[in-house]
């Protein structure tokens, strides 16, 4: 039995990353750290903490997180019809876009899309390479590198 691969990406992507979650974290404790060295009153370190957890809260909800991606068809150019399996505070939504670029980084990747189904809109997103298999990250690696020229 021959198994048959796709010349398309479509690639499934887990809504959680142990090494997001990891960099979240270290950013936390040095930001607890430099606040712990600075001589401020406890009033000032309250506020510190309330502004803070606001914004990690108001970007955890309001961000859409990318559950799916879908390269356009082989006739199409491989910059445009995307397809992105979104999930809004709406519930799961298809988006169309136009992929205008994609960086390589060792343990994540930054993709840059321009919207434009439901509404227009920038976006960026990074995928980290725990979120997907490794042949999936072989698959992306490989448009990274294709994209850059």
């Amino acid at each position: 039995m021959t198994l048959v691969t796709s010349l398309r990406i479509d690639t499934a992507i887990q809504p959680a990353s142990y090494l997001r979650w990891l960099l979240y974290v270290s950013l936390a404790a040095i930001m607890i750290v430099l606040a712990w060295l600075a001589p401020l009153a406890f009033w000032q370190y309250l506020l510190i903490f309330i502004v803070s957890a606001a914004v990690a809260s108001y970007l955890s909800i309001s961000r859409p997180t990318i559950l799916h991606l879908s390269q356009p068809p082989l006739g199409q150019r491989m910059d445009k019809q995307w397809q992105l399996l979104m999930r809004t505070g709406r519930g799961d939504e298809l988006w169309q876009a136009h992929l205008i670029s994609v960086n390589r980084y060792q343990w994540a990747m930054v993709f840059e899309f321009s919207i434009f189904e439901p509404y227009q809109r920038s976006l960026s997103m990074t995928i980290f390479r725990d979120q997907v298999s490794p042949e999936q990250w072989r698959e992306l690696s490989i448009l990274a590198n294709i994209n850059k020229d």
